[in-house]
């Protein structure tokens, strides 16, 4: 679970500026696409961003995210996403839970300033996201992430914008989080939860280095076996999808920046390991 929380967030070595960081510059012929692995919150103190980033932006007409992020920002679409990610039917949290479980959950809601009446129905994506953000939130982790500060960014420099999936598919994905299995879901959330704050600054150790394969094995080799089926749903079927229009920039005359959470590029499932099998020249940033 602690893999799967600090993959939620995406999803030891220096900090060393001439080290490799998580962007890559693809290309076919004369096409770019860059992609850049992101982590969706951070501290103020994490930025400046690696040079890497700015110079793919620079370098780029078009950015591609995961989803439209600022949209996701506004309040309509903050009901649709609170109502997706509760039950609409007879279920609440307190019925799908042993009654210990329950306690646990409701006391570590509680001492954090929440309360489990404030969102009766709330599915289990919900529930995490809402215990993740505020144990880091305790730690100053509350700044922007990477992907809203290019939005804002593109949005300012009037730079077109593109998406891989709908808002809505992004929340249909996180509404799946847990369902049916409630019980251990919470369970494992409640034991991991409480060294979170632990386990984002070695991802972000490992993320701004670069170094695919310690944050492979952290995020998700550790998802694969624990949740292979949530692995399955969260990142492989995710990648396939995206696919077709990663490689459809490589058509344009423009240059794309591809900006999604950095388990979507690694691994042997990623992003990144699928054009290298089709072609692609791969090239990780310094």
């Amino acid at each position: 679970m602690k893999k799967l929380i600090a993959s939620a967030l995406l999803l030891s070595c220096s900090f060393n500026t001439m080290a490799e960081t998580s962007l890559w510059k693809a290309t076919k012929g004369e096409s770019t696409v860059y992609l850049g692995g992101t982590i969706h919150i951070l501290r103020p103190s994490d930025y400046p961003l690696p040079e890497a980033f700015d110079e793919a932006y620079a370098n780029s007409d078009k950015v591609a995210f995961e989803t439209d992020i600022l949209a996701l920002q506004s309040p309509a679409l903050g009901q649709k996403m609170l109502k997706e990610l509760s039950y609409q039917d007879e279920r609440t949290v307190k019925s799908v839970l042993k009654p210990e479980n329950y306690e646990a959950l409701k006391n570590k809601l509680e001492s954090l300033g929440m309360s489990l009446n404030m969102f009766p129905k709330a599915k289990p994506g919900l529930i995490m996201s809402l215990l993740t953000v505020a144990e880091l939130a305790k730690k100053g982790v509350k700044q922007e992430g990477i992907d809203i500060f290019f939005a804002k960014k593109a949005r300012k420099d009037s730079k077109e914008q593109l998406q891989l999936e709908t808002p809505e598919e992004q929340i249909a994905f996180l509404a799946r989080l847990g369902d049916g299995n409630e019980d251990v879901f919470y369970q494992k959330m409640l034991k991991d939860v409480d060294s979170i704050n632990e386990q984002f600054i070695d991802m972000l150790r490992v993320w701004r280095s670069g170094d695919t394969k310690a944050l492979d094995d952290m995020i998700n080799q550790s998802m694969r076996k624990e949740y292979p089926a949530m692995y399955d749903s969260l990142l492989v079927e995710r990648n396939n999808n995206w696919m077709p229009s990663v490689e459809a920039y490589f058509d344009t005359p423009e240059t794309e920046l591809v900006l999604v959470g950095a388990a979507h590029l690694i691994g042997e499932d990623g992003l990144i390991e699928q054009l290298k099998k089709k072609g692609y020249q791969i090239e990780q940033m310094k």
